[in-house]
């Protein structure tokens, strides 16, 4: 799609074809329909050009040249490597943010096992200090 084209919503592009919005935006997202996704949200937006172009070749009503159809398989791989670059960036901070929580978790755990054995410890040694004073002293 060219920088200058006018995006549409998925709602709208509803409207001109008939299909439902989830539809173009599966689409989309299989790279049969150009478009793009809006920040990081679920959002996605197309060209009323590009919409009009895929039900065309759908209805049967235009031929695609040898060009064409590498040109649109193309498209679809691009949009594809796109949506799993995306995806493995999501999945990198996911599981960065899940190794940070386990090992604050750990940390934790280890405080609160290392302050027992300590309070542990402290009260073996008065014991056997009490232990030793009464023995000390009797004798």
């Amino acid at each position: 799609m060219k920088q200058k084209e006018k995006y549409i919503s998925l709602k709208e592009a509803s409207k001109i074809s008939g299909y439902a919005s989830d539809y173009i935006g599966q689409l989309i997202r299989q790279g049969k329909l150009p478009g793009k996704q809006v920040y990081s949200t679920v959002a996605w937006i197309t060209t009323e050009e590009s919409l009009r172009q895929y039900m065309q070749r759908r209805e049967g009503k235009e031929n695609l040249s040898l060009k064409e159809r590498m040109f649109e398989k193309f498209q679809q791989t691009k949009s594809r490597l796109f949506l799993e670059w995306e995806m493995t960036r999501l999945l990198k901070g996911a599981l960065g943010m899940v190794i940070i929580v386990s090992v604050g978790f750990s940390l934790f755990l280890f405080y609160i096992f290392s302050v027992n054995v300590d309070k542990k410890l402290q009260q073996n040694t008065v014991k056997r200090f009490e232990e030793n004073l009464v023995k000390y002293q009797t004798e």
